[in-house]
């Protein structure tokens, strides 16, 4: 039987803010990804995925719990063994810009990790690097200009190649279409199918686009305020989505057809400090169904019939589903 790649388990991540007190980021969560799936990842902005994907590849260090790559626990890893990891562990960033240096060389940025991990001469690290600018349909011509003279999604195909340079067996990305219009997303989305389809890495897709999430995933996390409330298969999820939050979170997506009527969930109130959680569900100040019990329990998650897992304690009785307000 195929193993995860990656299996986390009770995953939590704290930021001391002083005064004793500390930012809630990630909250024990649980997940798997299996080789060549696709993981997409939603939630508000601050509800802790871009967080939960550095905790993941050791860029941030987990105040509680348990990453499990590959088979091999890699929580306490020391520093240089994890390195030595990076060749199978990659990602790529929200903004191309940033990520990469501006005084090289797109040739020379994408073959750093080659240089890095990979024992390749120097022709054949040369020859790697323009098949891999060919892949992700980059121009050879683009190799020996810098970072200032190409377009967005043109840096972001050169971020691709760079996580893609050492065959690795996870990539994370972390919105990597959302400073892309909709032309160069799309072409983006069809190179990471590609890439999946080729090499079966296992990914995380994080983004707060849910046209774009429900495309390229398998399976979808929501998160909110660093707890996975729901998860599911992606088409399972999206056609009856079982936690109040996800239903509010999927009402918000607005379809292609503007003659279609969308009925809108909207929610009241804050999203809570992640300094002070809420007791029991956090969810329970701005759910529209939340009853007492809500505010003293901590839900644990359960199936649903359309096979997704969600974290709600009026599931069982059919309390969970939100009534809709036709939006005209």
């Amino acid at each position: 039987m195929t193993q995860p790649v990656l299996k986390i388990r009770n995953l939590s991540k704290r930021f001391p803010v002083g005064g004793g007190r500390v930012v809630h980021a990630v909250n024990c969560v649980d997940l798997s990804i299996m080789p060549g799936e696709t993981l997409g990842m939603v939630g508000e902005s601050g509800s802790g995925k871009s967080t939960l994907g550095r905790v993941i590849l050791r860029l941030l260090e987990p105040s509680e719990g348990s990453i499990e790559f590959d088979g091999q626990d890699i929580t306490q890893l020391p520093k240089g063994q994890i390195r030595r990891l990076r060749r199978d562990m990659q990602m790529v960033f929200q903004d191309p810009w940033s990520a990469l240096n501006p005084r090289m060389r797109i040739r020379d940025l994408i073959a750093e990790p080659i240089k890095l991990h990979v024992d390749l001469s120097r022709s054949e690290r040369d020859d790697r690097t323009e098949d891999l600018a060919r892949r992700v349909n980059l121009g050879s011509t683009y190799l020996n200009r810098y970072p200032a003279n190409l377009s967005g999604g043109q840096l972001q195909r050169a971020c691709i190649a760079r996580a893609i340079a050492t065959d690795p067996k996870l990539i994370v990305l972390d919105e990597p279409t959302s400073s892309l219009d909709l032309s160069v997303r799309a072409g983006i989305l069809e190179l990471l199918a590609e890439i999946r389809e080729e090499t079966k890495a296992a990914m995380l897709f994080i983004s707060h686009d849910l046209g774009t999430v429900r495309m390229i995933s398998d399976r979808i996390a929501v998160l909110y305020l660093g707890e996975v409330v729901e998860q599911g298969q992606t088409e399972a999820l999206f056609e009856t989505p079982a936690h109040p939050y996800t239903q509010a979170l999927l009402s918000a997506h607005l379809p292609a057809d503007p003659a279609f009527k969308v009925s809108r969930l909207v929610l009241e109130g804050e999203v809570p400090s992640p300094i002070a959680l809420p007791t029991g569900c956090k969810f329970h100040t701005r759910c529209p169904v939340a009853i007492a019990r809500c505010a003293r329990e901590v839900p644990q998650a359960i199936q649903v019939p359309s096979g997704q897992q969600a974290s709600c304690l009026r599931i069982p009785n059919g309390g969970n589903i939100i009534q809709r307000k036709e939006d005209v």
